[in-house]
């Protein structure tokens, strides 16, 4: 069975969730503090003590999803943003224009060029859409509630209608409850442990044909209406304007002044905008070039480490 998901980020997981049992993911662990001498080697040395023993429970709850990395298929084109009315194809494409701008956006200079990484992203793109197109036997969507992930379901759908194949969903829950009845919520699979996946695999469902025609006449409508944002409310994928966060992203505008970095981090993690850190710069530039924040500091490293404030 083909493994889909809507980003690199789940799609790396999902290859190492394949054969997790066979203990072959590793970690990093760092302390960050402002303090000398012992205080930081203890420290790092609980934190270690402390990954290990959630390593180790990780490891004997994991359940490997089998199969080769081949099996992996990212529909990985952010449909929740840009033009959609428009064919996708290797080459020069509205799609493709779009991801470029993305992909390259100066987040911080002394970066190399990133113009060949982005045709190899790409060209596996295009590669595995041409795989979906094939319309293969079976296939499994890891959904989640990012409109990425909902627009790319709709998309899968409106091509694989009335292919034959049949097309399995498995959901991230809400919310699951963690160690110490801690209540976890992911944003996306992307912040899954890949020993995990195996776990959701009980919540699996396939779709009926009349499930499939209903999600394929929705990106129908989506396609016709071709706005420049799809965002998800109340469980539906809806058409917005490009200032539809516009609201939350201002909530977060600095009292006296910050790093644009710092900007975007709050409104990505304290509003839980489901977009990606681009679209954010993007809006902020927006509100430099209306005179809502005002550019205090343009840094030498890139637009992600300028100063600004609001006005």
């Amino acid at each position: 069975m083909l493994e889909v998901c809507f980003n690199d980020s789940v799609k790396g997981a999902l290859i190492l969730a394949q054969h997790c049992e066979d203990n072959l993911i590793g970690g990093a662990v760092s302390v960050i503090s402002n303090r000398k001498g012992l205080l930081p080697f203890f420290s790092k040395r609980k934190a270690i003590k402390e990954y290990r023993r959630k390593y180790e429970k990780l490891q004997n709850s994991a359940i490997s999803l089998g199969g080769v990395k081949e099996d992996i298929i990212g529909v990985s084109f952010a449909l929740s943003e840009g033009d959609i009315a428009s064919s996708i194809s290797l080459e020069e494409c509205p799609r493709k224009k779009y991801l470029r701008e993305q992909f390259l956006f100066p987040r911080y200079c002394g970066r190399e060029d990133g113009s060949k990484d982005f045709e190899d992203f790409w060209i596996a793109c295009i590669k595995d859409l041409e795989v979906l197109k094939s319309k293969p036997a079976q296939i499994r969507i890891w959904l989640d509630q990012t409109p990425d992930a909902q627009c790319g379901l709709l998309f899968i759908a409106h091509m694989l209608n009335g292919s034959g194949t049949e097309i399995h969903i498995v959901s991230l829950p809400e919310q699951i409850i963690g160690e110490d009845n801690i209540c976890i919520k992911y944003r996306g699979w992307g912040e899954v442990e890949p020993q995990l996946f195996g776990t959701y695999l009980e919540n699996e469902t396939m779709l009926t044909n009349e499930e499939t025609d209903l999600l394929a006449k929705q990106w129908e409508v989506l396609k016709q209406e071709n706005a420049m944002l799809r965002i998800v409310e109340n469980g539906i994928v809806c058409s917005a304007d490009i200032n539809y966060y516009d609201s939350l992203i201002k909530r977060e505008f600095p009292e006296s002044s910050c790093k644009v970095a710092f900007l975007i981090g709050s409104a990505l993690g304290k509003q839980n905008i489901l977009t990606s850190d681009v679209f954010i710069a993007k809006r902020v530039q927006h509100f430099l070039n209306t005179g809502e924040l005002v550019l205090l500091q343009q840094s030498k490293d890139g637009f992600y480490s300028s100063t600004i404030a609001a006005k």
